[in-house]
Order: C-alpha cells, then sequence, then structure tokens
C-alpha cells in the first residue's frame, strides 16, 4: 500500500512521516492491516483520530492518535507568512496546498508533520513495547487517505477549522485556538539549611571514601561488546520510545505532586 492511492505532497509527506517512524515489521504488518480491512472505521473529532483495529487471533484495540494544537502566537506567525504571500492565501482558500506553504512554516520556525517527541501522541492498549506498534501504523495509514483528500485537515489537525482558517487569511475573524492545559505552580517555599560544622582534622576535609567496585554478574556483557553497538543502529526510534517513557512518567509525577 504505502503511497497507494496517494496523490498529493501533503499525503506523501503523512505516509513518509510514519516510515521514518516505525519500525520496519511493525509498519509492514500495520500497512497490511489498513489494506486487509482490519480497520473497519475510523472517526476524527476535529483533533484526536480513533478507531479500532481487528487483527487475526487477537482481540481488538482501540488506537488513539492526536496532535497538540499550535499556540495563538504560532498561528499568527505562519498566518503571516502566508498573507505575505497573496497568491498562497487565496490557494489554500480554494481547497490547494502549495509547496510554498512548506516555506511559510520554515519562516514561521514550525513543523508541517507533527514532531515525535513534543506534540504527536500515539495510544494503543496492546503489549507491545515498541511504539508506533502495527495498530498504531495501521490506522495512521487508514487515515492517509482522507488527509490527502482534504488539504484542511493539515490545519485542523493543530486545531484550526476550515471556516476559522479562511476568515483569518482574509482578516475577517479574531483568532481562537483551542486551550492549552494550565499547570498551577506551587509558591516556593524557603527552607532554612543548617551549615555542617568542618572536621577538625584538614586531611579528613579534603579525603574520600574510595569509590565502589562495579560488581558484574559471571557471564555478563561489557558495554564494549560490538553487538551493543549494533543494536544501538535503531537508536532513533528507541529514542522516541524513551520520550514517551519520559512523558508518562512526568504526567503522573504531576498528578502525584496536585
Amino acid at each position: 500500500m504505502s503511497k497507494e492511492g496517494i496523490r498529493n505532497w501533503w499525503g506523501a509527506a503523512w505516509v513518509e512521516k510514519m516510515e521514518r517512524l516505525a519500525e520496519l515489521h511493525r509498519f509492514s504488518a500495520g500497512e497490511k492491516y489498513a489494506r486487509t480491512g482490519c480497520v473497519p472505521s475510523l472517526s476524527f473529532d476535529g483533533r484526536t483520530i480513533v478507531a479500532r483495529v481487528i487483527g487475526k487471533e487477537e482481540p481488538p484495540y482501540t488506537v488513539r492518535i492526536s496532535v497538540d494544537p499550535f499556540t495563538e502566537e504560532q498561528w499568527a506567525k505562519l498566518l503571516g507568512e502566508v498573507r505575505d504571500h497573496g497568491l498562497l492565501a487565496k490557494q489554500i482558500e480554494s481547497g490547494d496546498l502549495p509547496l510554498e506553504l512548506g516555506t511559510a512554516y520554515t519562516k514561521a520556525k514550525l513543523r508541517f508533520m507533527p514532531e515525535r517527541y513534543t506534540d504527536l501522541h500515539l495510544e494503543c492498549a496492546c503489549s507491545d513495547w515498541l511504539k508506533p506498534c502495527r495498530h498504531l501504523v495501521a490506522v495512521w495509514m487508514k487515515f492517509a487517505r482522507d488527509f490527502d483528500r482534504d488539504p484542511f485537515l493539515v490545519f485542523e489537525l493543530r486545531g484550526l477549522k476550515r471556516h476559522d482558517l479562511i476568515a483569518m487569511l482574509r482578516n475577517r475573524r479574531p483568532m481562537v485556538v483551542a486551550p492549552r492545559e494550565v499547570v498551577e505552580e506551587l509558591p516556593e517555599v524557603a527552607v532554612p539549611i543548617v551549615p555542617e560544622a568542618l572536621p577538625a582534622d584538614p586531611e579528613a576535609f579534603w579525603s574520600a571514601p574510595p569509590l565502589p567496585v562495579a560488581l558484574q554478574e559471571p557471564g555478563a556483557r561489557s558495554i564494549g561488546d560490538d553487538d551493543v553497538f549494533e543494536k544501538l543502529r535503531d537508536w532513533p526510534k528507541l529514542e522516541y520510545q524513551f520520550s514517551q517513557i519520559y512523558d508518562a512518567v512526568y504526567e503522573l509525577a504531576t498528578r502525584i505532586r496536585k
């Protein structure tokens, strides 16, 4: 499947994004799921793609894909760049996305495709620890044709509806974007620090206990083994997984703090 049925450059960019994110075997399996009817339907509420993936010999899984909206300041920069090119604004209003739109994103210091670290959220409850799993790939690829056919989904995924976009390009309506979650900041509390008395013996002050000897279990491999570095060839994809774990721990810590 891959880019089968994809006609426009923004649709191809959507597919290429998942090709870069997913491990090859998972991408191939997810692409086959999308092609063979394992994603019977999906819904899109304006920012979140939701679908059920029904695979063979496994339970159905609900998959969610969402993207953080641009802030009001980010939209102002992007649409300002678009307005500076009158023809570009008219082409977007007519339902076309010229390649020059990518230049406008670059000048506004924004990414046309969602970033994997900050604003792209991939959710699936399957047991596969490496995301994107085949179920997420299947839903992403199933949505690819809708994304390719409707250029306004490029903006809607970021929180801006078609009629609001056109109105703002024509300067007829103030900018209204989805609000970001406000995190309450706790006041800082000064904690008095009681200094410890220095030892009377100068040599005791400047000396330090010996470093502990690292213990290694029999048969354990060292970091210098060649096969370790072979495994690190997929580091960009592993780095994405670690970032997801970090985000989940950070969110849990924030809730506990409240």
